[in-house]
C-alpha cells in the first residue's frame, strides 16, 4: 500500500495516509496536526533513530479492560510524567500555572489537536466530563483531586484552549493527579460530540444513563473517538481479539516533524494462561512485550532467544516489597488490636521472618531480602541524603533473629504457654494468628512466603496459620479490615498522589478503618492516634506546601515514623527485575526503566509509539 508516496526518513507521515490524502479520503497533515505539535522523548538508552513507517505489532492481553496496553498506548493526559519520574512535562496542554496561593489552576490545551474521527479537542471536552461528575443520576464520582475541604471545585473555560479550576483551598498536588495513571486522563478525556448522543439531556430516547456507559468504555467501542496513537478498530468476542490502527489525528510528532506512530496497526490477543503465553513468545510469535510475563519463566526466556529471533530486556519493577505483610493496626480483636500496637509485638513478627529463605524458596534468589518500603527510585529520596534514609528504611526490622523476637515476647509479659508449647494472650487464649494469602493456584510466590512466615512465627510460641480465601473475598477482608495478617505487593513513585503505603488516607493495606475516618471526613472508620495522627498531619501539611522540596522533606520526616515508631508492615524480598520482550526487528525500546508502579504509567512515558519494525539485515 502506499507505493509512490515519500518513504523512510523522507516520509512526515505513513503511506497508508498520504493515500487517503491523495485520494481526498483525509485532510493534509497539517490540518490533522495541532499547532505545536508534542515532540516525543527519546533520551534513553536503546533509542536507534526516527523509524520507518509500516508494518503490524503482534502482543498479547491478559484481561478484557486493556489495562496493560493502556499503560503503553493509552496515556493522553493534560500533563505526562516524565520517563525518569523526576517531574511532569507538558501533554495535551502545553503549559499550566497556578494563582500565587494555589486555589486556581489554568491550563492551556495545545491549538488544534484533534480527537480520532477529525473534530477538535477542546476545554469543552473537560467542562462535560465535569458536569458529568457534579450529576448525581449517575455513577461518575467527583474526583478526590478536585476536593478541597469536602468542597469541590469549579471550572471555568472562557475559551476553546482554557481550563480554570477554582478551588476552596490550596490544591498544588491537582497537576499530578491529572498526569497521574493512564484512568484519570481515560476519565476526563470524553468526547462530547459523540457521547452527547447517549446523554439523556441531549437526547430524548434516553432517560437514563446505562447506554452512556457501554458507549462510553474506551477500550471496546469501536466507534468512540479517542486521542490514542492508535484506535481500535475491532473488538472482538468480548475482547478476545483486538484490533487497532494508528490514529490520523495524532498529536505527536517525532524530531523530523514526522508524525507517529510509526507501525500501522496493532493486534492483540486474550490469553489469560501464563503457559500459553511462553509458548507464544518462544515461537516468536510476539513482536515485543511489555506486561504479562512471570519472573519464574526467565530462564526458558534467556535459552529461547536465539530461535524465537527476539532479546530479554530487564526494567526495574522498583518494588519495596514482594509481598508486604500487612499488620492490621485496627484488628477487630481487641486483644489482638492491643498487641499490635505494642511495638515490640510488631517487631518480633519481623524477627521472626527468614527473608533469605523466603527469597531463595520463592523467587529462586533473585530478588533482595529486605523491610517493606515504597520504591527507592521514587522522586522523594532522589539526592544523596534521600537515599541514606531509604538505605536505612531497608536495614530497618528486616533481621531473621528468632531468639530476639522470643526475647520481646517474653518483655511483653507472653510467657504462659499451653499444653502444646504456644503462648497464651493477656485473656488466657491461645496467642492465634491467621494470615490471609492467595491460594498456590492463584499466587505461588505469595503462598511460599506465607508458609515460611508461619513456620517462624510458631518457632516463636505463636500458633500462625495460612487462610486463603477466593481472590475477591481477601481482597474485601482487606478493605473491611476484617484480618489480623495479609499480603500485597508494594511499590509506589509518588507519594503526594498514592500516599497509601506511607501515610493511612485510605481504607487499605495496614490502615484500613483510620484510612476510611480520613476518606470519610470523620463521618466512618477510627479516629488516628499515635503515629497514625502524625502521619496524618504530616499528609495535610504536604497538600498545603507549594514548596516541592518540602514537600518531598515531609515525606521523608514520614519515613523516619517509619523507622522509628514501625514497622507497620513488615518487609520479604523485593527489587525484582521486569520483563520485556522485543523481537529483533522491533527497534526503539529503552534497555532501561521503571515497570512497576502503574500511577508514574511506565512505559507510555517512554512514548513506545516511536518504535517500528524493521529486519534487521545480517
Amino acid at each position: 500500500m502506499g507505493t509512490g508516496y515519500p518513504r523512510d526518513l523522507e516520509a512526515k507521515e505513513a503511506p497508508m495516509l498520504a493515500k487517503l490524502v491523495a485520494e481526498g479520503k483525509l485532510p493534509p497533515l497539517a490540518e490533522r496536526l495541532p499547532e505545536n505539535p508534542l515532540v516525543a522523548w527519546h533520551d534513553f538508552d536503546g533509542y536507534e533513530g526516527p523509524g520507518v513507517y509500516g508494518g503490524t505489532w503482534h502482543q498479547f492481553h491478559t484481561s478484557a479492560d486493556l489495562g496493560a496496553w493502556k499503560m503503553v498506548a493509552g496515556y493522553a493526559p493534560f500533563m505526562r510524567w516524565k520517563f525518569d519520574c523526576s517531574g511532569l512535562d507538558p501533554g495535551t496542554a502545553e503549559s499550566w500555572e497556578f494563582n500565587h496561593d494555589g486555589t486556581a489552576l489554568t491550563i492551556h490545551l495545545r491549538k488544534g489537536i484533534k480527537w480520532s474521527d477529525g473534530q477538535p479537542f477542546t476545554s469543552e471536552s473537560f467542562a462535560f466530563y465535569y458536569d458529568l461528575c457534579l450529576d448525581e443520576r449517575h455513577q461518575y464520582k467527583t474526583p478526590v483531586w478536585c476536593l478541597v475541604d469536602g468542597k469541590p471545585m469549579t471550572v471555568e473555560t472562557p475559551d476553546d484552549y482554557t481550563i480554570i479550576m477554582k478551588f476552596a483551598g490550596p490544591n498544588w498536588l491537582v497537576p499530578l493527579w491529572l498526569a497521574t495513571g493512564f484512568w484519570w486522563c481515560d476519565e476526563y478525556n470524553i468526547p462530547k460530540h459523540y457521547m452527547s448522543q447517549f446523554h439523556p439531556d441531549y437526547n430524548s430516547e434516553y432517560t437514563d444513563f446505562i447506554q452512556f456507559y457501554r458507549e462510553n468504555k474506551s477500550h471496546q467501542n469501536p466507534d468512540r473517538p479517542t486521542l490514542w496513537p492508535w484506535r481500535i478498530t475491532r473488538y472482538e468476542k468480548g475482547g478476545y481479539r483486538v484490533l487497532m490502527e494508528r490514529n490520523p489525528y495524532y498529536y505527536v510528532v517525532d524530531d523530523l516533524g514526522r508524525q507517529l506512530p510509526y507501525i500501522d496497526r496493532v493486534k492483540s490477543g486474550l490469553i489469560p494462561d501464563p503457559q500459553v503465553r511462553v509458548l507464544k513468545i518462544l515461537a516468536g510469535e510476539i513482536d515485543c512485550q511489555y506486561r504479562g510475563m512471570e519472573l519464574q519463566d526467565l530462564s526458558l526466556y534467556l535459552k529461547g532467544q536465539e530461535k524465537g529471533g527476539y532479546r530479554v530486556i530487564r526494567w526495574k519493577s522498583t518494588s519495596g516489597a514482594e509481598p508486604a505483610v500487612l499488620l492490621n493496626w485496627s484488628d477487630p480483636d481487641p486483644v489482638m488490636r492491643k498487641l499490635m500496637r505494642d511495638q515490640r509485638f510488631r517487631k518480633a513478627l519481623a524477627l521472626g521472618i527468614d527473608r533469605e529463605k523466603c527469597n531463595e524458596i520463592a523467587w529462586r534468589g533473585l530478588l533482595q531480602p529486605q523491610a517493606a518500603t515504597v520504591s527507592q527510585e521514587a522522586w522523594h529520596f532522589a539526592d544523596a541524603v534521600g537515599q541514606e534514609l531509604f538505605e536505612e528504611w531497608k536495614r530497618a526490622d528486616a533481621d531473621f533473629d528468632l531468639d530476639k523476637g522470643n526475647a520481646l515476647l517474653d518483655e511483653m509479659e507472653l510467657t504462659q504457654r499451653d499444653k502444646d508449647g504456644y503462648r497464651l494472650r493477656p485473656d488466657g487464649k491461645r496467642l492465634d494468628i491467621v494470615m490471609d494469602v492467595p491460594s498456590s493456584k492463584l499466587n505461588t510466590q505469595e503462598n511460599d512466603i506465607g508458609l515460611i512466615i508461619v513456620d517462624g512465627w510458631r518457632q516463636m510460641g505463636i500458633y500462625a496459620i495460612l487462610h486463603t480465601p477466593p481472590g475477591a473475598e481477601l481482597g474485601l477482608r482487606r478493605t473491611l479490615g476484617e484480618y489480623t495478617i495479609s499480603m500485597h505487593g508494594e511499590a509506589e513513585m509518588d507519594l503526594f498522589t498514592y500516599p497509601d503505603w506511607v501515610f493511612p488516607t485510605l481504607p487499605k493495606y495496614w490502615h484500613p478503618k483510620v484510612g476510611k475516618w480520613y476518606q470519610t471526613g470523620g463521618k466512618e472508620g477510627e479516629a488516628p492516634t499515635g503515629p497514625m495522627k502524625e502521619l496524618l498531619d504530616l499528609y495535610d501539611a504536604i497538600k498545603l506546601e507549594k514548596d516541592l522540596q518540602k514537600r518531598h522533606e515531609y515525606v521523608r520526616d514520614a519515613v523516619r515514623i517509619h523507622i522509628e515508631e514501625g514497622p507497620f508492615h513488615l518487609g520479604t524480598a523485593g527489587r525484582s527485575p521486569a520483563l520485556i520482550i522485543a523481537a529483533d526487528h522491533f527497534h526503539n525500546v529503552a534497555n532501561n526503566g521503571i515497570l512497576g508502579p502503574w500511577a508514574i504509567v511506565g512505559p507510555a512515558t517512554s512514548f513506545p509509539e516511536q518504535s517500528y519494525i524493521q529486519e534487521v539485515t545480517k
